[in-house]
């Protein structure tokens, strides 16, 4: 066998070497994509917490296992999402409702997550295994939060729900090597309708809210407007007040200006009145003087002349008032002896008694006035006419005694021919 031959057969079996070496690490070269763990189980080994287990983990990257010793195992680390359908949900107060929910869950990559938790639970398992396993644990921990509300506050607190629910399910499922990255209640229904009840409650309630909150706004509105106006209107009120304020101190201005000129016309008019009067006083005080020698010559001297000629008039009358006053008492001393002699008394009442007794008849003949006399007898037989002769025979006596008690004259006396016929009145004797 030649040199080439030889060279050809070293070629050939270099070729199947290199071959069979590359099928070999194809098949025992493990790749781990960024989605998934790889667990090579074959060989004992010392784990991070320093216990022995049977398996190594390769969580991307790439890795060799020994062919006829180990094994490779995969778990995919993509996230799944899963439904969290509950039905006859109690809540507080007894009340059952329907909770429909979507949970995203995946198996824990990393040791802090729960990693060997995972593959020693859900090693060999398939997806629906798993999906069920975690919607049994958020199921149950929907529940018990659910406990605690009523379907009122769990579909008005629904973010504090999800929120509780997330925590609590998360640290359980933890245990199993499962995270639980979000989980979100689509809705919240009952078939008794107590939610729908509540909701039309509600609406009531959020309409008559937003009825009170538009009227009092509306009314805030008005009242602002108002109080715009109002502001406004004083702004006018004000500017006004100024106006006729600043018209009013024009107004005071122009008059006390023209009081000044006035004053100074009524000055110079006053000061031409005074005088001219000064002129009137001097000409009146002229005029007075001439009056008063007019006066004197006209009027004064007469009079003293006149009262100079009375005056010795007077006297004149005087004394002749006086000779004629001692002739008239002379002449009633005479006729006082004469009358305190007697005679000249008695003639001068019988002279008298005609005067008298017409004026003493005058006054009963004016006082007494008789159209008509009858007389009635007595029932005797005639003794109505004496009786009525009788009468006026005392009648002519009574008036002669007030007669003689007036004057001192006794009738009677003076038709006997008494000398004794006057007697004064005792005041007059």
């Amino acid at each position: 066998m030649d040199s080439a031959q030889i060279i050809g057969i070293a070629l050939f079996l270099g070729a199947i070497g290199v071959l069979l070496l590359i099928a070999f690490l194809q098949s025992n070269v493990v790749i781990c994509k960024p989605n998934e763990i790889v667990i090579i189980s074959g060989r004992q080994r010392k784990g991070p917490d320093g216990q022995t287990v049977g398996y190594r983990i390769l969580r991307g990257g790439r890795g060799f296992k020994w062919p006829f010793i180990e094994s490779v195992s995969r778990l995919s680390l993509n996230t799944r999402t899963i439904k969290v359908n509950l039905a006859k949900v109690l809540c507080q107060g007894m009340i059952p409702v329907e909770i429909e929910g979507r949970a995203n869950i995946k198996l824990a990559g990393r040791s802090e997550e729960g990693m060997e938790n995972a593959i020693e639970r859900f090693l060999g398992k398939s997806e629906d295994n798993i999906d069920k396993t975690a919607q049994q644990v958020i199921e149950g921990n929907l529940r018990g939060i659910l406990a605690a509300y009523s379907p009122e506050a769990a579909n008005t607190k629904r973010i504090e729900v999800m929120r509780t629910t997330l925590e609590e399910a998360r640290a359980e499922l933890k245990t199993l090597g499962l995270v639980l990255d979000s989980f979100q209640i689509l809705s919240i229904t009952d078939e008794h309708g107590h939610l729908e009840a509540i909701g039309r409650k509600r609406n009531a309630e959020v309409i008559r809210d937003a009825r009170v909150a538009e009227a009092i706004a509306e009314a805030e509105a008005r009242q602002v407007t108002a109080e715009q106006k109002r502001l406004g209107r004083e702004a006018e009120v004000r500017s006004e007040l100024e106006i006729v304020k600043k018209e009013n101190e024009l107004s005071v201005t122009r008059f006390s200006l023209q009081g000044e000129e006035n004053k100074a016309s009524q000055v110079a008019v006053v000061a031409g009145e005074i005088a001219r009067t000064k002129e009137k006083l001097q000409l009146e005080g002229l005029r007075v003087q001439l009056s008063a020698k007019k006066q004197e010559a006209e009027v004064i001297i007469p009079a003293k002349a006149r009262k100079e000629a009375m005056e010795m008039e007077a006297q004149g009358s005087a004394s002749r008032i006086l000779e004629d006053g001692k002739a008239t008492a002379k002449a009633v001393e005479l006729m006082l002896e004469q009358w305190q002699d007697g005679q000249a008394h008695d003639l001068f009442m019988i002279r008298m008694l005609p005067d008298l007794f017409d004026k003493a008849t005058r006054v009963i003949a004016d006082n007494l006035h008789i159209e008509k006399l009858t007389i009635l007898d007595g029932g005797d037989g005639g003794d109505g006419m004496p009786n009525y002769i009788q009468n006026l025979t005392n009648s002519a006596v009574t008036l002669i005694e007030q007669l003689k008690n007036a004057t001192g004259v006794d009738i009677t006396n003076l038709a006997k021919g008494t000398t004794k016929a006057i007697e004064l009145p005792p005041e007059k004797r």
